[in-house]
């Protein structure tokens, strides 16, 4: 018997993503794939098999080992043989002496018999089959239980890959045996993925005039042609304010505030001298903002980060919208139904979109890291951006399959094409059914140990959402947002309206922890008054802002005070807090207004006061803090990005940015230890609590309050009744001493397998 050579599991993992990154031929990628795996696992025979579940056959699709002439060739049903039984029992089949074995069945033409040993492990994508990865050796062989978990997470790592390859030579297939059809022929356009998902449906086209030049030379006075740009710039921002208000139904504050971006430019002071100087010589106001918007998109173009390119695109947004209130404007339909085909959607395009109509959106500019695509996605409608020439190709009412996964767009799809991709969408809605019976259902691990799970809410009417989703209360309910709507700072009695009506739509006894103002340069109302910063993720923000204006921050305390008396569970956080004495200013504050309402005679309940650890500072003095506070919160957000370094919206370092970074874990242990000692609640809001490798670690890292977007819940909710308290630790020990995100996310899958997600 052979010695099996040492794996080096890192190596194969990485090699595996570059291949699949490197290679535009799916023949050629999954060739590569195989060759790779036989030859840095030292076996003999590494095959990859595809299954066809309407033929119920199992195809051989590449093999480094095999006679090449095979590929394709070489058919079985599932019934049949060991390959079979993989897809059969839906896990790894390792056997010795293959040939021994009852289901051996040999292909002559693959010589197949003159192997020993047999490893075979289940391609699954969304709990369906698309196939099976065998390796092969010609002397007999035990496979140990560290190989059958790396040749399991490569299998998890190309399942997607295997299961395109079919679809896409299933179109083929289709467009070359469809006989003379009754409408123009199915064609396929591969384009690149903006939002994930499928979707089918009839072309929306959006007709968009080209925006021509206006008239330059005004017949008007300068002072009228500027009454026309102040009523502009005033109706562009009411309108912008609107937007906000209406997109943060559907989606998250940080998408929403992409449209803050707007409202500083619209108030920024030189962008407006600009426009008045061009008045002032003569122009008309439209000819004054073409021009200035024209001049800025051309020094956003010699831009080379993409990510501040990007704002470009904002501004091109806010000049479109100030000329369209002057009558110069494009077109714009926006309640047409299917699949929305627009050459180049701006953000407030999408904002206005009904996200109940339009079924995907296929557009001819703007990438992966556009703000059109951030809220595409957030409205968790599919997109692709194909090439211009191919977008004109596509008339109204042309039927579309459009696949967000990987940028395949076909049009015209045949019966069989729109069959697959319904059978997708059926699989999407048929697990959503199966999240509903979580929703009441306590949030808890296979062998009974409890998990609080609580909302992240940001606007009034996201806390309907709370029992239909199964929250037991609000984790942290964004109050910026409620600040950005509006127009000035609002007053005590606007404020404890606002917070009443919010706690009167919660039951009583319910948790519900309020964040005071939460403001930086990054995301803040033209009223707030914030200069521009270079980095305002690490400046004149959150606590250290309201600190600075206590008069702001006590009208807010204030109103949560009054608001307080007719709920029995409300709560102040304090954000972004990195000094000790900070959070006891904080505290002295809340004390202050406390006792400045009994004098008015007010009988107001006393608030338990916690802080939110974001910054690595507040951490690592943890110990100091936990006697000074009532509960505490960990932001996962921010706490990433300082950790690590990286701004999570710079697509040039996004790809850094992950929260099961064992430094980041590190931290939160240490924060779950000290909780713990010295008995106070801890929570974790933040992308982490919802991600289903996270809330696991978190689970074993000790966390036992969680908070996320409500319809994550039930997702939450199904991944940890699946692995019991043990299990969880197990995973959050190991992981505390792995060296990068990605071998914790390995690990994970290989010891609990991969989660089924929601599209996103």
């Amino acid at each position: 018997m052979t010695t099996p050579a040492p794996l080096a599991p890192t190596d194969l993992f990485a090699e595996v993503s570059h291949i699949i990154t490197s290679s535009h031929n799916a023949d050629e990628t999954l060739s590569r794939i195989v060759r790779m795996i036989a030859e840095q696992t030292q076996v003999d025979v590494c095959s990859i098999y595809g299954y066809l579940s309407k033929e119920d056959l199992l195809v051989l699709k590449a093999t480094h080992g095999l006679n090449q002439e095979t590929v394709g060739q070489v058919r079985m049903h599932s019934s049949e043989g060991l390959v079979g039984l993989v897809l059969e029992q839906m896990q790894p089949v390792h056997v010795a002496e293959m040939q021994s074995h009852l289901r051996f069945k040999p292909f002559p033409q693959t010589n197949e018999d003159s192997f020993s040993s047999l490893l075979g492990v289940p391609l699954i994508e969304h709990r369906q089959p698309f196939g099976v990865l065998v390796v092969h050796t010609i002397e007999s062989r035990d496979f140990s239980e560290d190989e059958i978990s790396v040749l399991t997470t490569i299998a998890s790592q190309i399942s997607s890959l295997v299961s395109k390859t079919l679809l896409i030579q299933q179109l083929d297939k289709t467009a070359v045996h469809t006989a003379v059809p009754v409408q123009r022929g199915s064609q396929r356009i591969s384009g690149n993925s903006v939002a994930s998902g499928v979707a089918t449906g009839r072309a929306a086209v959006m007709q968009q005039t080209t925006l021509e030049e206006p008239t330059r030379l005004s017949e008007r006075t300068p002072e009228d042609e500027l009454a026309d740009l102040q009523a502009a710039l005033d109706h562009v921002t009411e309108d912008t304010l609107k937007l906000v208000d209406k997109i943060s139904g559907y989606v998250g504050p940080d998408e929403a505030a992409i449209f803050h971006v707007h409202l500083m430019f619209l108030e920024d002071h030189t962008f407006q001298e600009k426009i008045q100087q061009h008045i002032e010589e003569g122009a008309t106001v439209a000819w004054a903002i073409y021009e200035t918007i024209e001049e800025y998109l051309i020094a956003f173009e010699e831009i080379d980060d993409p990510y501040l390119r990007e704002k470009g695109t904002d501004l091109k947004d806010v000049g479109y919208r100030l000329l369209n209130y002057l009558g110069h404007g494009r077109s714009v339909v926006t309640e047409k139904a299917g699949i929305l085909v627009a050459r180049q959607l701006l953000p407030g395009d999408i904002a206005r979109l009904n996200p109940d109509c339009i079924q995907g959106i296929l557009t001819s500019s703007g990438g992966v890291v556009s703000h059109t695509a951030i809220l595409a996605r957030s409205l968790l409608v599919p997109a692709v951006c194909i090439s211009e020439d191919e977008l004109a190709t596509i008339h109204e009412g042309d039927e579309i399959a459009l696949d967000g996964d990987v940028g395949l767009v076909v049009l015209h799809p045949s019966e069989e094409v729109l069959g697959e991709f319904s059978r997708r969408l059926e699989q999407e809605r048929l697990y959503r059914k199966h999240l509903e019976s979580y929703r009441e259902l306590p949030c808890q691990t296979q062998d009974g140990e409890r998990i609080g799970i609580y909302a992240n809410v940001a606007m009034e009417g996201d806390v309907l959402q709370l029992e239909h989703y199964g929250a037991e209360g609000v984790g942290l309910y964004r109050t910026e947002i409620y600040f950005l709507s509006l127009d000035r700072y609002p007053q005590v009695e606007e404020q404890e309206k606002t917070y009443s009506r919010i706690l009167s739509r919660v039951p009583k006894d319910q948790r519900m922890i309020f964040r005071t103002l939460d403001i930086g340069a990054d995301k803040a109302a033209p009223y707030m008054g914030f200069q521009q910063e270079e980095n305002p993720f690490l400046g004149f923000r959150a606590l250290r802002r309201q600190l600075r204006q206590p008069e702001v921050l006590k009208k807010q305390i204030k109103a949560l005070f009054l608001a307080a008396r007719t709920h029995d569970n409300v709560q102040l956080l304090f954000p972004m807090v990195m000094e000790l004495d900070e959070f006891r200013k904080a505290k002295k504050l809340v004390e202050k207004c406390r006792n400045e309402l009994e004098l008015q005679g007010l009988d107001v309940p006393k608030l338990p006061v916690g802080a939110m650890f974001e910054v690595p500072a507040a951490v690592m003095l943890c110990d100091h803090f936990m006697p000074e506070l009532d509960f505490c919160s960990i932001g996962s957000n921010d706490l990433t990005q300082y950790v690590l370094a990286v701004d999570r919206n710079n697509p040039q370092t996004s790809n850094l940015y992950d929260p099961l970074h064992p430094s980041v874990l590190q931290l939160i242990r240490r924060l779950a230890d000290s909780a713990k000692r010295h008995d106070k609640p801890l929570e974790l809001c933040g992308e982490m609590a919802s991600d289903p490798d996270g809330c696991v670690v978190l689970v074993g890292l000790g966390i036992r309050l969680l908070s996320m977007n409500p319809p994550l819940i039930p997702v939450v909710k199904e991944r940890l009744s699946q692995v019991t308290l043990e299990q969880a630790q197990k995973i959050a020990k190991r992981a505390l001493e792995m060296h990068s995100a990605g071998e914790v996310r390995r690990h994970i899958r290989r010891t609990i397998g991969t989660a089924r997600k929601l599209p996103t």
